[in-house]
């Protein structure tokens, strides 16, 4: 199935891969509970922001994004996610997902950014 719809940025139509990656950052940057219609909606990865940067918070992380992403975002079947520290902003973790869409596309680097304490 194709889904259409508008970039947030600059309101210009876009679909495919480019709408699913818009997706999964709207899931994984909104707060649970801050939308009056669907206070289910997002992912306890928004509530993360300066929480340690250790081993534990990225377990953390990668457990918020893959539950988040199972509930809302149904185009997308997340096989394996890693993280990479930003080296030139201390903090700053960029959580990189790999999976497959629903029309059997691989999907590689869907990134997600969010800052952790160092």
């Amino acid at each position: 199935m194709s889904y259409l719809g508008m970039n947030a940025a600059t309101g210009l139509r876009i679909s495919g891969r480019e709408h699913l990656a818009q997706s999964v950052s709207k899931v994984l940057q909104t707060p649970l509970a801050t939308r009056n219609r669907r206070r289910t909606f997002g992912a306890k990865a928004a509530d993360m922001i300066d929480s340690p940067a250790n081993g534990a918070a990225v377990l953390q992380l990668y457990a918020a994004a893959a539950t988040a992403l199972m509930l809302w975002e149904p185009r997308l079947r997340v096989r394996s996610m890693s993280v990479d520290v930003d080296a030139a902003r201390p903090g700053r973790v960029v959580l990189n997902i790999h999976g497959e869409a629903d029309t059997g596309d691989r999907i590689e680097n869907v990134s997600f950014a969010t800052l952790l304490s160092a």
